[in-house]
């Protein structure tokens, strides 16, 4: 049994249901519910997660987390939440193509609060300060990172080259957090008994490794017990690095306490000092925040090595001993404050020639 229709049939049938289908568009039957578009203020449902572009980005405040920080996401950065936590959110601050912006906001500690870029110090006018630290990466580089990170202090650490393996992250996180680093050579040997293609390897070995660990090198180098002369002197400067020696030598290689380290530290201070101490030694490293509370009570501003002489230029093969305040040019001694009664031995030429320093022999700091 077959059903026939007519075409006139046919005809009234469409009709009627374009007339429905009329109605029902005009009316919104069928309809889905609009979201709010992006940038409206809209509350229904989560947010659109922006392109890669990042187009739309500074359209609309965003949010402020808990370091007190925007939490935009850079471009082609990763995106961010409030459940990220602290070190997260300010890693998505930093531009995507800085590798040490985004290492410095990812090695603060949890909770840290983020603190903006301090103005330049002119430490012609400021009482400061610069603590230098010989010898590491070593097992309490770590420690002593946290003790300054927590006091927003920033220092210079001078690496030694065979120490660097195995701490790579170390040297990172010193970069990272602000601090500055110079070369110590590759295993502490006394350069100005060494011959001109010794120096230079040691020197070289050092800056390599340095640059393999954080992809950045350094202007900056200490010699080894103070010890320069003018073929050291010629090496550095055919390498573009500056000496840079110290003025106040806290001895903690050879008084193995805290309490005798922190003293001298503090009191043998004064405007523009380099003061040497060494974070290998957990005496050393547990000395510093008494060191940096008596330095901080007595005025000092801490500051990195280059800070310390701003805008006075390091020249590469001089040998620098303290900043720009005029001072006398060998380091203060305190034979009466030794536990022995030894003198402080470190003392060096500023036209760079011999230092007069302790024997290498003696145990290395």
């Amino acid at each position: 049994m077959s059903f026939v229709m007519s075409s006139r049939t046919v005809r009234k049938a469409l009709v009627i249901a374009a007339a429905v289908l009329g109605l029902g568009w005009l009316s919104g039957l069928g309809t889905h519910p609009a979201g709010p578009a992006r940038g409206t203020g809209g509350t229904v449902g989560p947010p659109i997660p922006e392109t890669a572009t990042g187009r739309s980005a500074s359209r609309a405040a965003p949010p402020t987390g808990p370091l007190g920080r925007s939490r935009s996401r850079p471009v082609g950065g990763p995106p961010t939440t409030a459940s990220h936590g602290p070190a997260n959110a300010a890693a998505a601050h930093a531009p995507a193509n800085d590798l040490i912006a985004r290492l410095r906001y990812l090695a603060q500690l949890p909770g840290a609060k983020a603190v903006a870029p301090k103005p330049r110090v002119d430490c012609r006018k400021v009482k400061c300060i610069a603590l230098t630290f010989d010898d590491g990466p070593g097992p309490y580089t770590a420690k002593l990172l946290n003790m300054l990170a927590a006091r927003h202090v920033k220092v210079t650490f001078f690496l030694i080259g065979g120490n660097i393996r195995g701490r790579e992250a170390l040297v990172r996180r010193e970069l990272a957090e602000g601090h500055v680093v110079g070369d110590h050579t590759w295993s502490h040997p006394s350069l100005s008994s060494l011959s001109d293609g010794a120096i230079r390897s040691q020197l070289t070995r050092t800056l390599g490794e340095i640059r393999r660990a954080s992809g950045h090198g350094t202007v900056l180098m200490r010699p080894p017990y103070g010890a320069t002369d003018r073929q050291v002197a010629a090496v550095a400067r055919r390498m573009g690095m500056a000496q840079i020696l110290w003025s106040v030598d806290t001895n903690d290689w050879l008084d193995r306490n805290s309490a005798i380290v922190t003293h001298r530290a503090v009191s043998w201070a004064h405007p523009g000092d380099i003061i040497l101490m060494h974070d290998i030694h957990p005496t050393t490293v547990n000395a510093v925040p008494k060191i940096l509370a008596g330095l901080s009570r007595r005025g000092f501003t801490f500051v990195t090595v280059p800070e310390l002489f701003g805008a006075r230029s390091l020249k590469p093969g001089e040998t620098y001993f303290d900043g720009p305040v005029p001072r006398p040019k060998s380091p203060r001694t305190k034979a009466a404050s030794h536990p022995s009664g030894a003198a402080n031995p470190s003392s060096a030429h500023p036209s760079g020639g011999p230092a007069t320093t302790r024997a290498p022999a003696a145990p290395r700091g």
